[in-house]
């Protein structure tokens, strides 16, 4: 070991001598007026220099030559920064935690370039400024962009960061992987932190904790970013058996459509796209194991069966997580997006963490790419006055509503509902407002002295029309005015007779097949004159059964491929498919013919103008099964295409 000066000298030594015993320890920095503490591993610093005024830190590296000194002192080079003093001590366990303050995180690239990728991590250093409140952090790290229409949209990107070795983040439980939500199209902030404290508060496992903090990428001021951890398995975030639990994400941008072959399927009864996060990389036939075990929880459900769900499902999270999504009306549970669930070993499917809310309170998608309309209306549902029948001014995957065909269901929905209705509101304002106090606090900043983190963030991304203070108002009125219009809604649930449960039968005999055919008009393309009709007496002839038994309780409507086997809707409907030239499903911009309706026996039709031709005849089918008798009946439909281009 070099020189070291002053009355470090003994301190200093003590702590190198016994560097075997403990490889991290607190540097306690003072510099001006400010103060660090942030971790050392001396498995990477062969040994620190200081002069001898003790003011000059020189840490020499064994294996890289990254900068390890923290944020805001005056670098010399890649290894040295003035400052009034340094200590080491051991890493301190009490601290202020404030967990509502806005901290702060730098982040200074290797190549000094900025994130342009989401797929591949740029290696960077992370400093951490906890403003005394908690440890803090400058370690080495990667980040990345993260995202799917907040990272393509957006200026203000979102960002994934890992750290090289597992670290606390205010106060949050140690990890690599951690998130950083831009929350750029709300303006308030606050709508992902209200519903994670509200979801936290309900007993949906393993929900974020909130914290904030302002973001300088490369010395550039980037804004207010909420930070979250990663969902992820782990002791620390997803608490299950990590070689033998399930974590799943029904979401369409990681499905198999826009994400192929990445560890994901549509699932087997109600065709919602699905990725298994945990394990990862399955094969094809253990991906397949996974979609039927989770087929036999989904015909379970499809026969709203209670006792039989109760037994596969923690029914409590499943209905936490819908009245959630329907108290904030986040439309994107019909796609669906972001709702995760997990099963332990031996364990029931749960549904948690929650995640992304800023598609609810009622967005605008009309403006979508540049508006950040919210707030105008509360009086809309997902699930509807009617939940079994979908009434709502969106279709959610019944998946989410075959259950209130079971009134024990019902009740308990009702039950739970109750249980949370005087508090779901005040209370979790409550706990919001310190993170908006926060955002309003007078804070020092590195290059304009003193103002507030909410006003830096309107300086570096301000959005024409729009004001903090008034969109927080909107919020809390509006969700106010939410909770009074839905609690007569809920109270009014039907609540069905639970003696006459359907069971799905495993396979279904072919009684015969009723045949159509109609004409296209090439120049109408997707709003044809015509729709498909069909006679319920002529199915119920085939089946042996009597018309007025056929309803949606009874009869399934479900396209089919031309091999026979059953084809994913890919309609915008409850029932029907695009269809390609060779009569298999396929997604609309492959598609040339397409059948859908909320019906099951009037169903619109049309053809995709871009993919069809004049003389075309395109055969499809469609397939009703009626689960009490285990018999269906094949609708043939032929179309021809007239008019418009025609093949040479």
């Amino acid at each position: 070991m070099n020189r070291v000066f002053g009355l470090f000298t003994l301190f200093f030594l003590s702590f190198f001598s016994n560097m075997n015993a403990q490889n991290w320890y607190q540097m306690h920095i003072d510099y001006d007026e400010h103060e660090w503490l942030f971790p050392v591993n001396f498995q990477h610093v062969s040994f620190f220099d200081f002069n001898k005024d003790n003011t000059n830190i020189n840490a020499h590296l064994i294996d890289a030559d990254s900068i390890v000194v923290p944020f805001f002192l005056e670098k010399q080079n890649n290894w040295t920064a003035v400052s009034n003093g340094i200590t080491l001590s051991d890493e301190l366990q009490e601290w202020g935690k404030n967990k509502y303050k806005v901290f702060a995180i730098y982040i200074t690239t290797d190549d000094g370039a900025d994130i342009q990728s989401k797929e591949e991590y740029k290696h960077c250093y992370i400093s951490v400024d906890a403003m005394g409140e908690y440890p803090d952090n400058s370690l080495p790290g990667q980040i990345r962009g993260r995202g799917n229409s907040t990272w393509e949209w957006y200026p203000k990107k979102p960002y994934r960061i890992k750290f090289d070795v597992s670290s606390k983040m205010f106060g949050i439980k140690k990890n690599k992987d951690w998130v950083l939500l831009a929350n750029y199209r709300d303006v308030t902030k606050m709508m992902n932190v209200y519903t994670n404290i509200t979801a936290q508060w309900m007993g949906i496992p393993f929900t974020t904790p909130v914290r904030f903090a302002e973001l300088f990428i490369n010395g550039e001021y980037r804004g207010v970013y909420q930070v979250a951890e990663q969902v992820e398995v782990g002791g620390n975030r997803v608490a299950i058996n990590e070689e033998e639990g399930l974590l799943l994400t029904l979401d369409v941008d990681d499905g198999p459509h826009y994400s192929p072959n990445d560890n994901n399927f549509y699932t087997k009864v109600y065709d919602m796209p699905m990725q298994v996060k945990n394990p990862k990389n399955l094969s094809g036939e253990e991906l397949d194991e996974v979609r039927d075990e989770f087929a036999v929880l989904e015909n379970a459900i499809k026969a709203h069966n209670y006792k039989l769900v109760d037994s596969l499902m923690d029914i409590d999270s499943y209905i936490r997580m819908i009245q959630l999504q329907e108290f904030v009306y986040n439309v994107e549970l019909s796609a669906p997006r972001s709702v995760f669930l997990f099963r332990d070993k031996g364990g029931k499917f749960t549904f948690g963490p929650a995640w992304d809310w800023d598609a609810g309170f009622d967005f605008n998608w009309s403006d979508m790419y540049t508006g950040h309309t919210f707030f105008t209306d509360y009086r809309e549902t997902l699930l509807g006055t009617r939940p079994y029948d979908r009434n709502g001014n969106y279709q959610c995957p019944k998946f989410f509503t075959d259950m209130f065909g079971s009134g024990m269901f019902v009740k308990r929905y009702k039950e739970l509902w109750n249980q949370v209705a005087d508090s779901i509101y005040i209370r979790n304002w409550n706990e919001t407002q310190p993170y908006i106090d926060a955002l309003h606090e007078l804070q020092a900043k590195q290059t304009t002295g003193y103002t507030t983190p909410i006003t830096r963030e309107t300086d570096r991304w301000p959005l024409k029309g729009f004001d903090f203070d008034t969109e927080i108002k909107k919020m809390m009125r509006w969700l106010r005015n939410r909770l009074n219009y839905l609690n007569p809604i809920i109270e009014a649930y039907p609540e069905p007779d639970d003696d006459d449960i359907i069971i799905i039968p495993d396979d279904y005999t072919v009684a015969g097949t009723i045949e159509k055919a109609y004409t296209l008009q090439f120049s109408r393309g997707y709003s044809q004159y015509v729709s498909v009709e069909v006679d319920p007496e002529e199915i119920a002839d085939l089946i042996g059964d009597d018309a007025e038994n056929l309803s949606k309780k009874t009869l399934e409507l479900l396209p089919l491929n031309s091999d026979g086997t059953v084809g994913n809707n890919t309609a915008a409907k409850e029932y029907g498919a695009w269809f390609d030239q060779n009569g298999d499903t396929n997604q609309w911009a492959n598609g040339h013919v397409y059948i859908e309706s909320d019906e099951l026996f009037n169903m619109a039709c049309g053809c995709h103008p871009n993919n069809c031709r004049g003389g075309d005849v395109h055969t499809v089918t469609m397939q009703y099964r009626h689960h009490p008798t285990a018999k269906a009946v094949n609708l043939k439909v032929t179309f021809t295409i007239e008019g418009g281009w025609s093949w040479p």
